[in-house]
């Protein structure tokens, strides 16, 4: 099995190095990429249990982290976050005007427990850390709050009830991220916000910078301050603003990158040495094409970043629910040839 090395393997991507290894990094894997890389059947529908598969499954798939979401913090929000298939983000809107902003009550902070971190830390081997992430980030849970359209008219009609909106939920997410700094076992904080679509990003680069982007700095500095690394998450087109994410900001690491928008490829040759490509291999691509053409992927890329390093291999988004296994176990056999399959 390959042994998990945080330090040696990602947190030299991050530094923008070359690891010591070929790295690997996920974010997401679904339930079923989950139950069958770790072999572990669930003895209760508990966290705790399955904190311990998802440990197990990237134990053994060869990644040197596992993601875990520290707590419950939850916002109340419109039906769209309700677990459908599809949805409109314009559905519902519990905030649409200022006396639907009085009446809205906001998580207690005081109340949020970080005990799944403590959970992780029993069962965490050797040379692997806790990647902590957000419940859905500033702008998603703002969105799910507000519904878009709402939220575009409120843009438009009153900052000043948008900037409370965005302060609730950004004030709230920073600290969460910044209480799990204390955990030994954590080694990346994790900033996971879809803030954008094909052509552009969601609300416009001026709002961005306004409404998102101060909680995601001081996040960052304090990420810093205590010697762990930052990344992010976001679909969607930067063009125009993908540099303040490394050089105003001070994340790390970005991951999520799409084939229509920017190819992993012409992301890496562009910004390396400047932040950390992590994935890339598109999802459309992994479902569509075979095994062979994945891996012949995966290794071009992992020998166009060999000499400068700054890359970790991995699916340009998450492993769906819908992605063929045997199309992402391609991927993982590049870096983990003895990946044994349960």
């Amino acid at each position: 099995m390959r042994e998990p090395d945080f330090e040696r393997n990602l947190a030299k991507v991050l530094k923008k190095e070359k690891p010591e290894n070929p790295t690997l990094f996920e974010f997401l894997l679904s339930e079923k990429a989950e139950e069958v890389l770790s072999g572990y059947r669930l003895k209760s529908d508990s966290e705790e249990e399955r904190i311990k598969r998802r440990i197990y499954a990237c134990l053994n798939a060869g990644y040197d982290f596992v993601p875990v979401l520290p707590s419950g913090l939850l916002f109340e929000q419109s039906s769209h976050q309700s677990g459908k298939e599809t949805y409109s983000l314009n559905e519902g809107g519990l905030i649409t005007d200022r006396e639907s902003y009085e009446k809205y009550k906001w998580p207690d902070m005081e109340a949020v427990s970080y005990r799944y971190l403590e959970v992780a830390k029993k069962y965490l081997p050797d040379g692997m850390k806790v990647l902590s992430y957000f419940p859905n980030g500033i702008l998603e849970n703002v969105i799910g709050i507000c519904g878009y359209e709402n939220l575009c008219f409120m843009l438009a009609d009153d900052r000043e009830l948008a900037t409370e909106i965005f302060r609730q939920v950004g004030s709230r997410l920073e600290k969460y991220l910044k209480n799990t700094l204390d955990f030994d076992c954590v080694g990346m904080t994790f900033c996971n916000d879809d803030r954008g679509f094909k052509q552009s990003t969601m609300i416009s680069h001026n709002d961005l910078r306004e409404f998102v982007y101060p909680y995601y700095r001081e996040t960052a500095r304090a990420t810093h301050e205590k010697g762990k690394y930052i990344g992010m998450h976001s679909c969607g087109n930067f063009d125009g603003i993908f540099e303040e994410l490394y050089g105003v900001i001070g994340f790390d690491g970005k991951h999520s990158y799409e084939d229509v928008i920017m190819p992993v490829e012409e992301a890496y040759e562009k910004y390396k040495g400047k932040i950390a490509v992590l994935g890339g291999i598109d999802v459309d691509f992994i479902c569509r094409h075979s095994e062979k053409e994945i891996a012949d992927r995966c290794r071009h890329m992992l020998e166009i970043s060999e000499n400068y390093g700054g890359y970790a291999l991995g699916t340009g988004n998450s492993v769906t629910r819908y992605m063929p296994l045997e199309k992402y176990f391609a991927l993982l056999k590049v870096v983990n040839p003895d990946l044994k399959i349960n």
